[in-house]
């Protein structure tokens, strides 16, 4: 098929009296298709008209099918066939509906929302699958991206509400050394409290965070995806690039991991459609932005708890200890992102480190708030009876120390009770077997001694005896033998008569 060019020029030289065979040389085209743009008149290529489809006839069919099965090919596909008796591969329909249009949705180029230096942040949390500590967890990463620089800021929790969003924007408030004057969010609870878009409202709590620090939330409207690209399109970026093959030991390595991520790879890398990086671009921002108040208070949030007999302080499935003084008072618990604060009414009574259970401790005693009384002895009897009984002994229990953990205690009043049940050497055999095979579970070495005392005392013989001559069998019976003599009945062995039976 000519192109158009090709066509005009045709047309041109034709019209400046040249003949058909020196356009087709000068052009090397065929004179055949010389003679037919000549005989058209028209340079506008006219697309070849090839057999009608044999669905076309069925195009409104299709639509009205299209829209009773709210979109499904897969039913359209069906119920063709079922009302038309049409019969088509569903690839064949499925083309078909993309080439006149049905079920497709209009692409739209997307928006790019331009804004000054200090003028918009935006901020957004995502959901991830992460390993840390060899298990799977999830994980809230929440984030804050300056609107002109794109420099961001990001943070992992094991869960986000309102006291953790107030934490996150305040430390990267403080990360970026001001905020800029609007920050777009989505209609999430955690700062909104009703409505969406430009009717939401903010709760009172967060209306009082944005006139610490001067500036306003903005949220945007339901499924307008361009006004919040800004700060959901790097966590992508930190999923393919971040979390990809990296190993986390606890949540603290990996709030650690990410802040060095961020200063050397995120907030350096050159932005191809802003011809710089974020750090480059953040030297032009930072004078615009607003800056922090003199003094930044600690966010933290205040609960009411009763000290139990123990001492003790619950907080989110965590115990912190109280001094003696305080058993059965109620006291207050302001807690912060790090810390654990007991007070009763000024006076502070103690402070911990936060728990987070990561590590396996929900507890947390400081000193001095020790359970007052006889305290359980270091080393237990059982262990030094146990020990007592060889070099080998006390190598096994420090083995099964270290692999039973916290049970060791309960093990070690197994053992010693199986020692009290068995002979001395017979239960040190099965330890020694048990040490032998690496087996550090009590229950096994107990099978493993029974198994042995079967074999020793209740192995029964293998020759044909007659246990009713035996002395322990006279001595067991209770009754003499029966005398059957009366009834004509004769225990012995029968003569053989001649006769056959």
């Amino acid at each position: 098929m000519l192109s158009q060019e090709i066509r005009t020029a045709v047309l041109t030289l034709h019209k400046q009296g040249h003949g058909s065979r020196k356009i087709a040389k000068d052009l090397k085209i065929g004179r055949n298709a010389v003679r037919e743009v000549i005989a058209s008149g028209r340079a506008e290529v006219q697309p070849r008209q090839g057999p009608p489809h044999r669905l076309e006839p069925f195009v409104e069919s299709l639509r009205q099918l299209h829209a009773e099965c709210r979109g499904n090919l897969v039913r359209v596909w069906e119920e063709l066939h079922a009302r038309q008796g049409v019969s088509v591969p569903y690839t064949t329909l499925t083309r078909f509906c993309r080439e006149r249009g049905i079920g497709v949705l209009e692409k739209t180029p997307a928006g790019r929302i331009v804004t000054a230096p200090g003028e918009e942040m935006q901020h957004d949390t995502s959901p991830y699958t992460i390993e840390i500590g060899g298990k799977k967890v999830k994980r809230q990463c929440a984030s804050l991206v300056l609107g002109y620089s794109r420099r961001m800021h990001i943070r992992f929790y094991a869960k986000f509400d309102r006291f953790h969003c107030k934490v996150f924007l305040t430390e990267a408030f403080q990360a970026m050394g001001g905020t800029c004057s609007r920050c777009v969010i989505d209609n999430s609870h955690v700062v909104i409290v009703c409505g969406t878009g430009k009717n939401a409202q903010v709760s009172p709590e967060m209306e009082a965070f944005e006139k610490r620090f001067g500036f306003k939330f903005m949220a945007h409207e339901l499924g307008d995806a361009d006004r919040s690209g800004k700060v959901e399109r790097p966590f992508w970026y930190i999923e393919r690039n971040f979390l990809a093959g990296r190993t986390f030991k606890d949540d603290a390595d990996l709030n650690r991991q990410a802040q060095a991520w961020l200063e050397e790879k995120a907030d350096v890398r050159r932005l191809r459609e802003l011809g710089a990086s974020p750090r480059e671009l953040f030297v032009a921002e930072r004078p615009h932005l607003i800056q922090l108040p003199l003094y930044v208070p600690e966010v933290y949030q205040i609960h009411r708890r009763d000290v139990d007999a123990y001492g003790y302080v619950h907080l989110h499935g965590m115990r912190y200890s109280a001094p003696a003084k305080a058993l059965g008072t109620s006291v207050t618990v302001r807690e912060s992102d790090k810390e654990v604060v007991l007070l009763q009414g000024h006076e502070e009574l103690a402070r911990h480190d936060k728990l987070t259970g990561a590590d396996g401790h929900n507890q947390s005693t400081l000193a001095g708030h020790e359970r007052r009384g006889k305290r359980p002895p270091s080393i237990l009897p059982e262990e030094t009876r146990l020990k007592g009984l060889g070099s080998e002994m006390a190598d096994y229990l420090a083995k099964l120390k270290v692999e039973r953990g916290s049970h060791y205690a309960w093990s070690l009043r197994k053992l010693y009770g199986l020692l009290c049940q068995h002979r001395t050497e017979d239960f040190l055999r099965a330890v020694a077997r048990a040490s032998e095979h690496g087996l550090f579970d009590v229950r096994r070495i107990e099978s493993i001694l029974l198994a042995e005392l079967a074999r020793q005392e209740y192995l029964l013989p293998m020759e044909p005896q007659d246990y009713e001559d035996s002395e322990g069998f006279r001595k067991g019976a209770g009754t003499p033998p029966s005398d059957l003599s009366e009834y004509g009945l004769d225990d012995g062995p029968k003569e053989d008569d001649g006769h056959a039976r």
